[in-house]
């Protein structure tokens, strides 16, 4: 099993703006009630105000740079809930949003 990101849920009223490179991290994906927002072309919907925000590494990363990453992403709005994203024998061991 190899961590390779996080999926960072952030509570706020509109869509985050984060930043597109964290350390080794990319933002891939933000999503709202389970539907890709960013990157756009994003649907019509009526948002909520928690927002999953997926930033992913191009190879492993320590639990310590997930830290510094949800320490970045601190800076810029209130997180409530991070999930750590795994692969397992190349695999994502995570899923995808519509």
């Amino acid at each position: 099993m190899k961590l390779v990101g996080a999926d960072i849920y952030i509570w706020s009223e509109k869509m985050p703006d984060l930043p597109k490179e964290i350390g080794p991290f990319t933002l891939l994906l933000i999503s709202n009630r389970g539907t890709k927002i960013y990157p756009p072309p994003a649907p019509e919907l009526e948002f909520n105000d928690w927002w999953r925000c997926r930033y992913r590494a191009q190879r492993e990363v320590s639990h310590a740079d997930i830290q510094k990453l949800l320490d970045a992403v601190s800076q810029k709005g209130v997180w409530t809930k991070v999930q750590k994203l795994f692969e397992i024998n190349g695999a994502n061991a995570y899923s995808e949003p519509y």
